[in-house]
């Protein structure tokens, strides 16, 4: 369901994006993804340090970067069931104890808007 990945984001206007996929790539990176207002690179938790020079020696500092767990496929959420889960998410960021949540859901901007109405 889940796997361990190096996540790298990278804002868009800081980069152009052939030159930061040719040094993930060299680098050893997977993947790169268009994230909206960000590039996000994806690689090897192994490789983590490797692609964030790469990155780095463009002359750019990453938004984020971290080895994180990366689901393999999203559930689309709606309606009743999106508003629980958002309750939920919401509980478990506000709990002391919890440290990092990961999920494979996927809401519309839609209906997180309404869950925060």
């Amino acid at each position: 369901m889940f796997e361990k990945k190096s996540v790298i984001a990278v804002e868009k206007g800081k980069v152009e994006e052939e030159a930061l996929m040719t040094a993930s790539l060299d680098a050893g990176a997977d993947d790169m993804s268009d994230e909206g207002d960000s590039w996000e690179v994806l690689s090897a938790p192994s490789l983590h340090e490797t692609v964030l020079d790469a990155v780095k020696k463009l002359g750019v500092e990453p938004a984020s970067a971290k080895v994180q767990m990366v689901p393999k496929n999203l559930v689309k959420l709606e309606g009743k069931t999106a508003q629980q889960m958002m309750k939920l998410m919401d509980a478990l960021d506000d709990h002391d104890d919890v440290q990092n949540v990961w999920s494979n859901f996927d809401i519309e901007e839609k209906e997180i808007e309404a869950s925060l109405a």
